[in-house]
């Protein structure tokens, strides 16, 4: 019964945040379809429209967060597209089906997600303010949410119901268990490299023919202001009320709660239970109270009587009980108790009938105020700070907007202070230029050139920045004598991995015609030779894993005689190796090698329904691209 309780009051909801979780929250924008106004369209989908104010919402969110060269691409505009187009069919499929979420499992869902919680607890007001500092009002919000919560529904139920037979486990069990002798040696690059010489032509030619590899990247300063609600308020001085009030508002902070400890006596009833049926569950458990007020043990009378089979075994225990565990009415009962030993009236709930008897018992503590009071300081500080941040933030958007000149308006204004960074590239710099979204502020081309401060940049939750480019020095080729070293080293490199291949297709060769032995082939030319050791698929013994695959796509050896092949380890070298046996082990594979077999075909299969059920919507779909409006 304990087992059913948690999973109805815990594994839905846990499951269903996780699935929002692994949904991305840059695409919750999709749906803004669904706003009215005249507008361009980047597509449409099943005579729905999907407006070019959603796709640029989506890639302003994915701003900063995607190397530049990426971001700017064609190519990545129509994966995001695809992206929206392909979540719009979801919802839309969703909603036929009649997948619904319940106005309280949403407000559930919205009160556990951490940014809309003050000090572990959901807050209103930061609920508001984070979501008006994104430029979103809670219905529209609440209503994305609703929506990515269905679309995960239909995600976990078909990624999760793969039909896997043992005929299926037991075949993939067997490849698992399957062991290869495999001896091999790696000729490596960087000793050939020791071997190989470079004419100074060579390394001209080659600076001549790259010219875009030697580059200084293009260098920025920036002058910058930022506003943290860290730094609002750091000297208010909270009056003993202010101090007062939030030792108070804050009682949970400062108490450890009482601890209850329960055992519980079950006489089930169903669901349907008639009144001749309950009358009699409720005569047994009184006879049950009865005994146990007569000193009968406790712990003897569950595992006897218990209709709760989990905790009857265990004289009843329910462990710990922490709120929303139990129903309301259980919980009620054992909270109601204090004293070790002391049993409860019968209590109802929809299992049948349940004596609870309080085992052990702790009372709450609760940390003086004079204790705290540093703390309470700091915390009401920092609250300030908060609100003081959420009221200028936006007046902090529009100066530096409104006024792109320059930021010293802003500045003056805020009393804030105008701040300098180092030089920085796109790739990123120290202090400030180490936030991606600051440098690709920076390096937006009206930014870049000087014409105006950047948008308000969300630095971090609590944090807002804006720049304002002031030096600036262009890309310029290095010169020669500064990229001479690495173009000999890229040229040495070069010769390394074709005297390498070479080498590794000689040895094959030699090996294939029993010519050689691989290890005295290895000896020859100064490189490691590894021993025959047997691996497996899921344990390959520190081997490359590109050898273990290579050894297990190759045939197995026949008569006797070892099959050899090459791999390529890229930047490393060239791997030869000798596959001298394969041995398969008899019987049945052991319970640990069949549950991974069972859980990697379940996941191939979930996820192959899942992407023929994607497919399908989409095979059946009306959907216009108006790639000209990307």
């Amino acid at each position: 019964m304990l087992s059913t309780i948690r999973e109805k009051t815990q594994g839905i909801i846990a499951t269903f945040i996780l699935l929002l979780i692994v949904i991305p929250f840059a695409l919750w924008g999709i749906n803004s379809y669904f706003e009215s106004g005249s507008k361009l369209d980047v597509a449409t989908v099943n005579g729905v429209d999907i407006s070019q104010v959603s796709y640029h919402r989506v890639l302003d969110q994915l701003r900063g967060r995607v190397d530049p060269a990426t971001f700017d691409s064609r190519q990545f505009k129509e994966k995001i597209l695809d992206s929206l187009v392909e979540q719009t069919l979801l919802v839309q499929d969703a909603r036929e089906q009649g997948y619904r979420v319940s106005d309280a499992r949403l407000a559930e869902t919205i009160r556990s997600l951490p940014y809309f919680q003050r000090d572990g607890k959901f807050d209103t007001t930061m609920y508001e303010a984070v979501l008006r500092n994104q430029g979103m009002t809670p219905q529209e919000f609440e209503r994305r949410l609703r929506e990515q919560s269905i679309t995960g529904q239909i995600q976990a139920g078909l990624s999760e119901s793969g039909i896997v037979t043992d005929a299926d486990v037991a075949q993939v069990a067997r490849r698992l268990s399957q062991q290869r002798e495999v001896a091999y040696a790696v000729i490596n690059l960087e000793s050939l490299m020791t071997k190989m010489s470079v004419d100074e032509k060579d390394i001209e030619k080659y600076y001549a023919e790259h010219t875009d590899l030697f580059q200084t990247p293009e260098q920025v300063r920036v002058a910058y202001l930022r506003l943290s609600s860290s730094d609002l308020n750091q000297d208010y001085q909270p009056t003993e009320d202010d101090l007062k009030k939030a030792y108070a508002d804050e009682a949970a902070r400062y108490v450890v709660p009482a601890v209850h400890r329960a055992s519980h006596i079950l006489i089930s009833l169903p669901p349907d239970a008639t009144e001749a049926q309950a009358k009699a569950a409720l005569a047994k458990i009184e006879d049950i109270a009865k005994q146990a007020r007569a000193g009968a043990d406790f712990a003897g009378l569950a595992k006897k009587y218990s209709q709760d089979s989990a905790t009857a075994v265990h004289g009843g225990d329910l462990g710990v009980i922490h709120p929303g565990i139990l129903p309301k009415s259980l919980e009620s009962a054992v909270f109601a108790m204090s004293k070790p030993g002391e049993i409860s009236q019968p209590v109802r709930t929809s299992f049948g009938y349940h004596l609870i008897k309080l085992t052990a018992y702790t009372a709450e503590k609760r940390r003086p105020f004079a204790e705290v009071r540093k703390d309470l300081v700091q915390l009401v500080r920092r609250r300030k700070g908060e609100e003081k941040y959420f009221d200028v933030s936006e007046k902090f958007r529009n100066l530096v907007y409104e006024q792109p000149d320059s930021l010293a308006p802003a500045a003056k204004a805020l009393g804030l202070t105008i701040q300098k960074s180092d030089w920085f590239t796109r790739a990123g710099g120290a202090g400030i230029a180490a936030n991606p979204k600051v440098v690709q502020a920076a390096f937006q081309p009206d930014v870049l050139s000087g014409v105006r401060n950047s948008d308000a940049i969300d630095f971090s939750d609590d944090t807002l920045v804006a720049v304002r480019v002031t030096d600036r020095k262009p890309a310029a080729r290095k010169p020669l004598n500064d990229v001479r070293a690495e173009i000999e080293r890229v040229l040495k490199q070069e010769q390394a991995q074709k005297a390498g291949r070479r080498l590794a297709e000689t040895w094959l060769a030699q090996l294939r015609a029993d010519d050689g032995r691989l290890d005295a082939l290895a000896k020859r030319s100064g490189f490691k030779y590894q021993s025959p050791k047997m691996l497996m698929r899921s344990q390959n013994a520190g081997v490359d894993p590109r050898i273990v695959d290579a050894a297990f796509r190759a045939p197995r050896p026949d008569g006797g005689k070892a099959v050899y092949d090459l791999v390529d380890l890229g930047g490393r070298g060239y791997a030869v190796f000798a596959l001298e046996r394969v041995l398969q082990p008899s019987g049945k594979a052991m319970d640990s090698t069949e549950s991974e077999a069972r859980r990697i075909l379940a996941a191939q299969r979930g996820a192959g329904y899942y992407a023929y059920y994607r497919a399908g919507l989409r095979e059946k779909a009306k959907i216009k691209i108006f790639a000209d409006q990307l």
